[in-house]
């Protein structure tokens, strides 16, 4: 997996140095603020891959218990990580057709999807930074992406808490 991540960015990049250069990225898209080169994915993107990976093996140790359950286990992960790429797809087309006034909308959409599925695994977060390389680079997606993880998380574990209060409260 971070072989793979590391020959997409280093594809990227390599594109980059030979047509208009290297892309340096700045927060918010305002030069006044600190700029990311994208020579920078090299190490953060497969990094995040080998961390995502192992986040992954542990959790399948972890849950499943048969074979069957394996291979459950990683079709799921998969589904999930191709629809955070999608997502981070969109995002990236979003911003490369100058509709920047539909991202604030469209990027809230996990924090609305952590009402109900845990949208907080470390797949998803893969998947939408691998989709999102191309437009911002490999520092601005992670950032972004954690945020994203974190807000997701709290609101999942939440809605969670306030379920199992409801279901305590209607039992007794």
């Amino acid at each position: 997996m971070a072989l793979g991540a590391f020959v997409i960015v280093f594809l990227l990049t390599l594109r980059e140095y030979f047509t208009e250069g290297v892309i340096t990225h700045h927060l918010l898209a305002r030069e006044d603020l600190p700029g990311f080169s994208n020579w920078w994915g090299l190490l953060t993107i497969p990094l995040l891959a080998i961390i995502v990976a192992a986040l992954i093996k542990h959790r399948r140790r972890r849950t499943a218990e048969s074979e069957i359950d394996r291979d459950n286990h990683d079709k799921t992960v998969f589904r999930r990580l191709l629809a955070a790429l999608l997502f981070g797809l969109t995002v990236s087309l979003l911003w490369e057709l100058n509709l920047e006034y539909i991202l604030p909308y469209f990027i809230l959409l996990p924090l609305l999807l952590a009402f109900f599925i845990p949208v907080h695994l470390p797949e998803y977060l893969l998947g939408f930074v691998l989709g999102m390389i191309y437009s911002f680079g490999g520092i601005l997606p992670i950032i972004i992406g954690l945020v994203l993880l974190i807000l997701s998380f709290i609101i999942h574990k939440i809605v969670g808490f306030i379920k199992s209060l409801a279901t305590s409260a209607s039992k007794n």
